[in-house]
């Protein structure tokens, strides 16, 4: 049995495969789950990066006149562009990201506001010059 997993075939947000080494994102995917969560995360919880997260945090749950929706896509743009400067940064001194990994610009941000929420929906290229989308609701 596992120590670190217990048998469970992951840890935390970690899985690892058959022959106990961890799965690793890679490419698009990679930088897909990067995006998500900068969005996702509470502006400055992490201790290393204070920047690292969004003010979009604070709309859910909250009255929906406290966030309209282009402050919402500006807290949307704010944290890309941190995460792309973050990764200019990582890839010049180590060299160990891709082209597909890193984020090249933000194409659109739209928001549409529904009665209880906001659709957030997405598009961003990389540096191999592919569209990604991605849909979040909040």
């Amino acid at each position: 049995m596992c120590p670190k997993c217990k048998g469970k075939g992951y840890y935390y947000d970690i899985t690892f495969d058959a022959s106990g080494n961890p799965v690793l994102a890679t490419g698009t995917i990679k930088l897909q789950q990067e995006m998500l969560k900068i969005i996702n995360d509470v502006r400055g919880n992490n201790k290393y990066f204070e920047r690292w997260g969004s003010t979009i945090h604070d709309i859910v749950g909250s009255k929906m006149t406290n966030m309209p929706a282009a402050k919402c896509e500006m807290a949307v743009r704010f944290a890309l562009e941190y995460l792309k400067l973050l990764q200019t940064i990582e890839d010049e001194e180590y060299k160990n990201m891709t082209k597909d990994e890193i984020l090249l610009d933000v194409e659109s941000v739209k928001t549409t506001q529904f009665d209880r929420g906001y659709n957030l929906h997405i598009a961003i290229k990389n540096q191999s010059d592919e569209l990604l989308d991605q849909s979040i609701y909040l």
